[in-house]
């Protein structure tokens, strides 16, 4: 998806997520590489890899391409990733004619993905990138039980030239659509203030089943996996060698 946060605002956006715990995630999402890849290859591909920070771990030890529907995240990770390839392209349909050992989404991004019929798209695309033997780690974003509507956060965030405030609303759309509005106040040395609403995140959240049944449907064992650092679960499924 489009929108604000990951375009005209995605300079912030590493400011907003300054800690999160980006290299303990990668720790632990290799030691699942580890376990469930069984190809020979360094072939690596984030989808939705957004301003980079996972890849410049990863392309310490993998040949990585990232793939980002948004032209302001991937501006970000271009000054940062010093080895990978970036390209633009939605997760739901690029087309990039090679095969990959490894292929994560990470920090919610199949979220964005709101039909049941889209979701198991997408997960034949990956599947169709996947090597034999290859593996694919899917972070999901909340589940039902776990989102809560009605709620109001406000974060503020800083360093040594901007501040600046998010207020998020939520709600629920449907059954399973969360809503994130967000209103951001941002102060820049030298500069007006600025205050932009109207940045608008909508976020299915899939049940278990559903990602277990879409990676049946494009060949692959799927499995569900609680206890990752982030909190969420990770989703893990693998392509027969």
């Amino acid at each position: 998806m489009k929108n604000k946060l990951y375009n005209e605002l995605a300079k912030y956006y590493d400011l907003i997520y300054s800690n999160k715990p980006y290299s303990e995630d990668v720790k632990y999402q290799n030691s699942l590489i580890k376990k469930y890849k069984k190809s020979k290859g360094k072939d690596f591909l984030e989808v939705a890899c957004g301003t980079g920070r996972y890849l410049e771990i990863y392309e310490k030890k993998y040949d990585c391409v990232g793939i980002d529907l948004n032209e302001g995240m991937l501006s970000v990770a271009k000054k940062r990733v010093k080895k990978a390839k970036l390209l633009q392209g939605n997760m739901i349909d690029f087309k990039l004619n090679k095969q990959f050992d490894v292929i994560v989404c990470l920090f919610s991004s199949i979220g964005y993905i709101h039909k049941i019929s889209d979701l198991n798209k997408t997960v034949q695309n990956f599947a169709d990138h996947l090597k034999p033997g290859g593996v694919i780690i899917i972070s999901p974003w909340l589940s039902k039980k776990a989102y809560k509507a009605g709620t109001v956060y406000l974060g503020t965030y800083r360093d040594e030239k901007i501040s600046l405030a998010r207020m998020t609303t939520t709600k629920l759309i449907k059954k399973n659509i969360s809503v994130l509005n967000y209103k951001w106040m941002i102060g820049e040395k030298n500069k007006e203030i600025r205050i932009i609403e109207n940045d608008r995140h909508e976020l299915a959240m899939h049940d278990k089943q559903d990602y277990l049944k879409a990676f049946q449907k494009a060949g692959l064992t799927g499995k569900f996996i609680l206890n990752n650092p982030e909190g969420r679960g990770l989703y893990v499924a693998t392509k027969k060698s």
